[in-house]
């Protein structure tokens, strides 16, 4: 990866699983369409993985941490226990489909309208250059470029959750749903975008995408 910002760094992605999904690929006569196809859904993945990485370095509420990015693995060696990049609490799933079809992908959880909202946004620091606009019923974040915003509706509390953990996993998710609109729009093939710029949206000659995130690790 090239920081624009500083010199070039190294991020290690998932190569021998790529290795592997390209091999088997081939090996069962994909087109190239598919190979193409499955190459630029591997980019994306390795990008979308970044970016959540770089969210949970930088989300805190009151200056901790809500999803560190990094947990201990016994079975690795000691100078990688803490994990890969991204290996947190926080697990992306991302599924393609082909160019100008709709997946209904999750249904999402009941819209909850509380009479307050249980944090505040001075509380919570996001990345630098999004901005975070928390409405009475839904949640909006602008990511640098002040490109389009991504919007979110609270959710109701899961089986044992406080209000206050559903409201931050409400943000992260909106947080992380914004930036990976902004890999796909930016992700091009021979100058043109090869994603559809927002998840599960049709678009002509585009590879479709829809993310969804657990929280468990």
């Amino acid at each position: 990866m090239d920081d624009p910002q500083g010199p070039p760094h190294l991020f290690r992605g998932f190569a021998y699983w790529e290795d592997d999904q390209l091999i088997a690929a081939c090996a069962k006569g994909a087109s190239d369409d598919a190979i193409l196809s499955l190459a630029l859904a591997m980019a994306h993945y390795t990008l979308a993985t970044l970016a959540i990485h770089e969210i949970d370095e930088w989300y805190t509420y009151r200056s901790v941490q809500v999803y560190p990015p990094h947990r201990r693995d016994q079975h690795l060696p000691h100078e990688e226990d803490r994990g890969p990049d991204g290996n947190g609490a926080v697990v992306l799933w991302l599924t393609y489909t082909g160019p100008a079809h709709v997946e209904a992908g999750q249904v999402p959880d009941a819209p909850l309208i509380p009479a307050h909202v249980p944090v505040r946004g001075e509380e919570v620091a996001i990345m630098p250059g999004q901005s975070l606009l928390l409405g009475a019923t839904a949640i909006q974040v602008t990511p640098p470029s002040g490109s389009v915003t991504t919007s979110n509706q609270w959710t109701a509390p899961r089986d044992g959750e406080d209000a206050l953990a559903a409201a931050l996993r409400d943000i992260h998710h909106t947080m992380v749903l914004s930036e990976l609109c902004v890999v796909a729009r930016n992700l091009t093939l021979a100058g043109s975008p090869a994603f559809a710029a927002r998840p599960g949206s049709a678009e002509v000659d585009r590879l479709t995408w829809y993310a969804y995130l657990t929280y468990d690790g």
